[in-house]
């Protein structure tokens, strides 16, 4: 795992003004280990590494045999065993025992295809200079986006790098705000790819190429997940191949020279992945999780992830802390360098800086509710297929009572919100539904919000246009089939891939994610959402499947996830950090919001009425963001 950066010449003419030493270590926390350099008048390639896999010999930039084809590389690739030995029989040959180096042969061999033989996360950069081809650069991302890698364009030159903060230390770049990316950033807490909050700067979408040759830049897909329902004929086949195949995942992700563990919490999925480890390994697994202070003991599981550890004899570590959200928030957000308001970042944070003082690296469970329906927005658009034939006059009169449900924060449950969002979407189209039930905000509320001169601004592009083509795909599925589709490629890699990944490499740890993998999604793709569901229940189906890997305890324990209580939070003891970041002062100063909405905002929060929680800590990012970024405090 590791961060990396560099440039590439568009004209051979130009000479780079661009500084890789210091592009390069802004990512030490990503690679601690080592530093490393390519660089020649066309190109450079910098590298920090975090070494997981040839202590020794896998130092980067790595070359081919001939040093006329480089690779900087950020990820793992868990085949490349295979591949390796299929690449030797083609006459390669391999200096190091390193994944790294199966990306230069590879890429030898099967070119631009080279991303459809890995199986793995990965971002890569390919320096290819040999006689016989034009001198290209080749840059690639996994089929999921579970590594980043941004990109910009400035005076002739392509510059690339894991974090947006790499390309922004060119002086060159633009730091002139994407106005636009502010409202789906304040619909859905995150930013869209391959938009960022700067105009200057894009992201390479999941399972996206981007090719520089002969001064011309070309970006294209090379996976698309096409999910095939009905390969299975009964319910029975599909969990024989649900344990199989991640029992696959898992065991390949298992490949590392240094100390490895599991962040544990008390559901399926993470105590799924630790039963599949203790078959593989001798040693004790070591497992780890995180709960808070202030006697929110309803917020988090380290209750059940104890028990779950003890079943299977794990070595397990368990951190209790009280966040300083106050302190810990703009370290949090540098980590981004743009907003991003899913508030668990922070927890994540927290647990990976404490789980790296044992290993460097661990496996997670994300990605299992998207693959199997663990969200009760699923069982909740299948409910809404028959209540949508309820008359008319009754759901509109649901809409109407649904405005008296009350979110109980005390309670850490969301469950009078998730009826609420049900009910209010019982007059909405299939797709309008299914949006209400993601956005933080609907978008009358929202503009109700901005200044006249602001939302004239954002035209009328939908904030949530790209989640609602995925929803319309033309894949002939009935519309519940395409929810899995539809998540796995927004909320998955946009949201939960990416502040795991920014999370655990600022505190320099590694994490794999076993259900994020191909051979997985295209089983949990053959899978009608019906038997996902089986029983009424999230994870119904995947439930059945582990039932002899886990103890009956796990399988009867509710989902609840590990969160803040933001909510309350907001109302105390945060009340008057937030009341200073979103003054009127410095409200109208933005020019964004308006004041006097903002301020209607906390004290519907204050005083109970609604929950805005969300909102109001999009907004306080938002603000502290354009203090470290935009007014220069803190960089």
């Amino acid at each position: 795992m590791c961060g990396i950066c560099g440039y590439y010449n568009l004209s051979l003419f130009r000479r780079t003004e661009h500084d890789l030493v210091q592009a390069t270590r802004l990512l030490m926390h990503r690679g601690p280990d080592e530093e490393g350099y390519y660089q020649d008048e066309q190109a450079g390639l910098g590298v920090r590494r975090l070494s997981i896999i040839d202590l020794q010999t896998g130092r980067q930039p790595v070359p081919n045999e001939t040093k006329t084809v480089w690779v900087a590389f950020n990820g793992e690739i868990y085949n490349y065993r295979e591949l390796r030995r299929d690449l030797e029989k083609k006459g390669h040959a391999f200096a190091t025992r390193s994944d790294t180096e199966v990306l230069v042969h590879g890429y030898e061999e099967w070119g631009e295809d080279l991303p459809l033989h890995l199986r793995g996360m990965f971002a890569f950069a390919i320096y290819d200079q040999r006689p016989s081809a034009s001198v290209r650069l080749f840059l690639a991302r996994d089929h999921f986006g579970i590594k980043p890698l941004y990109y910009a364009r400035v005076n002739g030159s392509l510059l690339f790098a894991s974090e947006i903060k790499s390309i922004l230390s060119d002086p060159r770049v633009s730091r002139e705000i994407d106005r636009e990316a502010i409202d789906p950033y304040l619909t859905l807490l995150y930013i869209p790819e391959p938009r960022t909050i700067f105009r200057s700067i894009r992201s390479l979408p999941p399972a996206h190429r981007l090719v520089c040759e002969e001064g011309d830049v070309r970006i294209s897909r090379y996976w698309d997940f096409e999910p095939q329902v009905g390969r299975y004929a009964n319910p029975e086949e599909a969990k024989e191949e649900i344990r199989v195949v991640l029992e696959d995942s898992v065991r390949s992700m298992l490949v590392s020279d240094v100390p490895l563990g599991l962040f544990l919490s008390g559901g399926m999925d993470s105590a799924s992945i630790l039963a599949l480890i203790a078959r593989h390994t001798k040693e004790p697994v070591q497992t780890f999780s995180l709960g808070f202070g202030h006697g929110e003991k309803s917020w988090d599981e380290l209750e059940p992830a104890s028990r779950i550890a003890s079943f299977f004899r794990a070595e397990h570590h368990e951190f209790r802390v009280t966040p300083d959200i106050v302190q810990l928030l703009p370290r949090v957000i540098g980590h981004f360098d743009q907003p991003f308001a899913n508030p668990t970042a922070l927890l994540l944070y927290l647990l990976s800086g404490e789980t790296r003082r044992y290993v460097k690296v661990a496996l997670a469970g994300t990605g299992g509710d998207e693959m199997f329906a663990g969200y009760p927005r699923y069982p909740g658009m299948l409910l809404y297929q028959r209540y949508r034939h309820l008359p008319e006059i009754l759901r509109r009169f649901a809409v109407y009572c649904a405005g008296s449900l009350r979110y109980n924060s005390l309670e850490g449950s969301l469950k009078a919100r998730r009826i609420r969002r049900f009910l209010e979407g019982g007059m909405l189209t299939f797709e309008d539904c299914y949006l209400h039930f993601l956005e933080v905000l609907n978008r009358k509320s929202r503009e109700e919000v901005y200044t006249p001169a602001f939302r004239d601004s954002l035209g009328i592009e939908d904030p949530l246009g790209f989640i609602r083509s995925l929803l319309r795909g033309g894949n002939g599925l009935p519309p519940s089939e395409k929810l899995m589709t539809a998540d796995v490629q927004s909320y998955l890699p946009f949201n939960q891939l990416a502040y795991g990944d920014r999370m655990s490499m600022a505190q320099s740890l590694e994490v794999r994610v076993p259900f994020v993998d191909q051979q997985l999604i295209q089983v949990a793709g053959g899978i009608p959402l019906s038997w996902k569901l089986r029983g009424g229940r999230t994870k119904g189906l995947f439930r059945e499947a582990v039932t002899s890997l886990l103890p009956s305890e796990v399988l009867k324990y509710p989902k609840r996830g590990l969160n803040l209580p933001l909510s309350t939070w907001l109302r105390g003891e945060l009340f008057g950090w937030m009341g200073a970041l979103l003054s009127a002062e410095r409200v109208s100063q933005r020019g964004y919001f308006r004041p006097e909405a903002v301020e209607s905002l906390i004290e519907a929060h204050r005083s109970g009425r609604q929950d805005h929680s969300l909102f109001l800590w999009a907004l306080i990012v938002l603000e502290i963001w354009q203090q470290i970024y935009v007014d220069g405090r803190g960089e």
